[in-house]
């Protein structure tokens, strides 16, 4: 039986390749999990059926939630890019002396960004800065 599920496994991961639906990639997942299990304690239908379910749902939970951090981080990217030469406010004070990796912080459209001067100057809490470009989700800014 396990080879019946090994060969859905590659069905499913060939059907993700061509239609590329998270289902497709949920069941191949799960084929590939019930076929281990199906090799290593027979052929019992209903362990494999309990597999088959309980591995379905923790990979359909999985998938969504991995997929739904990538989506938020690509929107969280374009952002980024849409705030080149806009102006933000310091709310955690920023270079090399007042925090150990320079790194701190602004406010910019009611969302907070690590930030980091340009210059390595340092700039206080409540200062009004430019974005100048981003690297790595961090902001690089100046003081206005």
């Amino acid at each position: 039986m396990y080879i019946l599920w090994v060969i859905l496994c590659i069905l499913f991961l060939i059907s993700d390749k061509y239609e590329n639906k998270n289902i497709y990639l949920v069941l191949a997942l799960t084929s590939g999990f019930c076929s281990i299990i199906s090799y290593k304690f027979g052929n019992d239908l209903k362990l494999t059926v309990l597999s088959f379910v309980g591995f379905y749902l923790c990979f359909n939970f999985l998938v969504n939630v991995i997929l739904k951090k990538e989506e938020q981080d690509e929107l969280r990217a374009k952002k980024l890019n849409n705030c080149i030469g806009k102006y933000a406010t310091v709310t955690k004070d920023i270079g090399k002396k007042l925090s150990i990796d320079g790194i701190g912080q602004i406010k910019y459209n009611d969302e907070l960004w690590r930030a980091k001067s340009i210059n390595d100057k340092e700039i206080k809490a409540g200062r009004n800065v430019e974005i100048v470009s981003n690297e790595n989700m961090i902001l690089n800014v100046r003081v206005k």
